[in-house]
């Protein structure tokens, strides 16, 4: 009677620990847990612009950086800031042929090389988090919920300085204001850089992450694809304003950044 009863207690006992090792387990950080992931997001990377300007684009391909840092402020929402560096190029339809057999009609003669440096203030909202708790993730999420939970809708504003170093402008008739300047080659430079503002600015994009659920420091990596079209408030993009050449100038320029970067969270 006695070894029975100690039996039962010892089964009680044994029973106990059990469940208690094995709900233990279940509320155990699981590998990539939201609440050891960091707020701050560092992303860089290189991808080609594209010129929407007054020119009657032949090309208009160019090639830029981009470094961003951003916080996280809220759940799916994170504000930041953001520079580029790059070209925006534009070359007019048949600009380099003066041959008599172009159409000139549709031919334009002018082109621009711009060097340019711009900034922005930015917030990015990824509206796939807002529906999910990644706390209970304890396996890596299929590829469907990982590009659900990546895709993501940004606004920005900003500002943008343009050098040009190739400008086209009408030897025979240029209108010059005290802007320009003839370099040792005899073409027409402007003075100074011209400045812009850049409004709207806006994002879409896809961030996959690399190493998330096998990250035990909640420090990951991340592959990022954006699309971004901004817009200036002014036209000097391309180097021509309304007025300014005989060409004249007849709407507002704007260029397009498409990037493929690498983005760490820490």
């Amino acid at each position: 009677m006695q070894l029975r009863t100690i039996f039962t207690y010892g089964l009680g006992i044994g029973l106990f620990f059990l469940v208690s090792t094995a709900k233990g387990q279940l509320n155990c950080p699981p590998t990539g847990k939201i609440e050891n992931n960091g707020r701050f997001n560092i992303t860089l990377g290189t991808g080609p612009t594209l010129l929407f300007s007054d020119i009657n684009n032949g090309r208009n391909m160019g090639v830029a950086g981009v470094l961003k840092v951003e916080y996280q402020i809220y759940k799916g929402i994170f504000a930041g800031l953001e520079a580029q560096v790059g070209v925006l190029n534009s070359y007019g339809k048949n600009y380099d042929n003066e041959s008599l057999a172009i159409d000139y009609v549709n031919r334009d003669p002018r082109f621009v090389k711009n060097y340019m440096l711009s900034g922005n203030v930015n917030v990015t909202v990824y509206p796939g988090l807002f529906f999910v708790d990644e706390s209970r993730d304890f396996r890596t999420p299929s590829i469907s919920s990982l590009i659900g939970r990546g895709l993501y809708l940004g606004f920005a504003f900003g500002g943008i300085i343009n050098q040009y170093d190739e400008l086209y402008r009408d030897f025979d008739n240029p209108y010059t204001d005290g802007e320009f300047e003839r370099d040792q080659n005899g073409e027409l430079r402007y003075r100074t850089p011209t400045r812009d503002y850049l409004w709207p600015i806006a994002n879409v994009g896809l961030a996959l992450p690399l190493n998330k659920y096998s990250s035990y420091s909640g420090r990951y990596w991340s592959l990022v694809f954006n699309i971004q079209q901004a817009f200036s408030t002014g036209d000097q993009l391309d180097g021509y304003r309304t007025g300014r050449t005989t060409e004249g100038s007849y709407s507002k320029d704007s260029y397009n950044f498409s990037y493929l970067a690498l983005k760490y969270t820490f």
